[in-house]
């Protein structure tokens, strides 16, 4: 229901229905299993006004398992962290309202990716007065506990480097991060900077387009290096690890970087210097937004007014992604031409194996055995043909079945056993002395 989709979840089984998803499952199977699904037994759920009370107890178990099965994998050198939107606008006390994402209403989610977008960790925002602080690690603040939290399962001392937006910055931050032996960058507020010795924006605008400027400081024994530059806005970014120079190459060339940029004046591409914080920063930040046009590509598109539900197939189309960015971290590499696989493809045959694996084709039988045929046919569900060509009085031509056996009357109301149909309906309909129901269906009667 993500890359093959039809206006509504029943067209899935209609007259022009979706064969793999019709021989998967029954509409009926289907509609029960989604009414009566849960993660959690609800009589054990505590009231608001008790201690240790969860809102997210209903689903919490499935968060929990994802974040040990997505943890268990080795996690990269380069990591980032961002939010992510799960898009709904039904009624819910986790809705959030963020204008600057491409989907402004949904359920906010901080992410823990690498820079290919695998997720190895999440967690569900819940409002305001969410600060949970983890037992020995210090209390920085609501934002910057998102990143102690998201980060407590890095490795320490591992030349881990972790990036992030100005959302979760701070001083503190990068010293906590630096502790555990984890280097950081992210972009800055100018307010979350004390004793900030940058220049005012008002002071630059006399500046040309590159200009860029570094106070290195030193907090608690680690080197803090504060970086503004002018591009088309100001920028400012902290780091732990990377400056305005590039790293030194073979040869020892540290020439500045230059990225190519238009001008409007004179109408042309020119060259601007560039930060080597700025390139670092841009190339392994992006980790959350890949993930985040993946998901956006091919996403299971079914409307539910329960939040549990929408939040479940969103984890269903996380882990397909981090299961295809798995498939390519392992074979990609080596095996390019073989394993090399687009995830609308790889969504499909994840889908047919799960509905296909270990299937015998012996199908169970309905009310009393049969002993003369052991196996029992299947017949598709018939449709009545649209009014326009029921009623057009053109081709409806009576023909008998070839077989042996006859077939219930499609006629309302006539329950007799026939051999003949209309070769233009595909519909078996009494054509007799006594029955005349073929020409009765063919009437323009709105009863029938």
């Amino acid at each position: 229901m993500s890359v093959y989709r039809y206006p509504s979840v029943e067209s899935y089984w209609s007259k022009h229905s979706f064969e793999p998803v019709r021989n998967a499952m029954t509409s009926k199977q289907f509609f029960l299993i989604r009414k009566y699904l849960h993660f959690n037994d609800t009589k054990k759920m505590k009231k608001p006004q008790e201690a240790g009370f969860d809102e997210l107890y209903k689903i919490r178990p499935l968060i929990d398992r994802l974040n040990m099965r997505f943890d268990s994998v080795p996690k990269t050198a380069r990591l980032c962290i961002d939010e992510q939107m799960c898009s709904t606008k039904m009624l819910t006390k986790f809705r959030q309202y963020m204008p600057a994402k491409p989907h402004k209403y949904g359920i906010k989610l901080f992410v823990l990716c690498d820079s290919n977008g695998f997720s190895y960790r999440f967690e569900v925002y819940k409002g305001a007065g969410d600060n949970k602080v983890i037992p020995n690690t210090p209390d920085l603040g609501s934002t910057a506990n998102v990143v102690i939290r998201l980060s407590n399962t890095i490795p320490d001392f591992k030349n881990h480097i972790l990036y992030f937006d100005n959302f979760y910055t701070s001083l503190p931050l990068l010293v906590y991060l630096r502790s555990r032996g984890i280097y950081a960058l992210g972009t800055v507020r100018s307010n979350r900077i004390p004793n900030c010795k940058l220049t005012r924006e008002v002071e630059l605008k006399d500046k040309e387009r590159g200009y860029s400027e570094e106070f290195v400081g030193r907090a608690f024994g680690v080197d803090i290096s504060c970086v503004q530059w002018k591009d088309t806005k100001y920028v400012r970014l902290v780091s732990t690890y990377a400056g305005i120079k590039p790293f030194k190459t073979l040869n020892n060339n540290s020439q500045p970087l230059k990225i190519c940029r238009y001008d409007r004046k004179n109408k042309s591409y020119v060259d601007v210097d560039c930060p080597n914080i700025i390139k670092e920063y841009n190339r392994h930040m992006g980790g959350v937004d890949l993930m985040d046009s993946l998901l956006g590509r091919y996403h299971i598109r079914v409307k539910t007014k329960k939040w549990t539900l929408r939040l479940f197939y969103h984890l269903i189309d996380m882990s397909i992604v981090n299961s295809y960015l798995l498939f390519q971290r392992i074979h990609g590499i080596n095996c390019k031409d073989i394993y090399h696989k687009k995830l609308p493809n790889f969504r499909i045959e994840v889908a047919d194996v799960l509905c296909r694996y270990e299937e015998t084709n012996a199908k169970r039988a309905v009310g009393r055995p049969q002993s003369q045929s052991p196996q029992i046919q299947k017949f598709k569900k018939s449709y009545d043909p649209p009014a326009d060509i029921r009623f057009d009085g053109v081709g409806h031509m009576p023909d008998v079945l070839s077989r042996s056996g006859k077939k219930v009357c499609k006629l309302r109301g006539c329950k007799s056993e026939t051999q003949m149909y209309c070769t233009k309906c595909k519909l078996n309909l009494c054509l007799s002395h006594n029955n005349k129901c073929f020409q009765i269906y063919h009437q323009n009667n709105k009863k029938n």
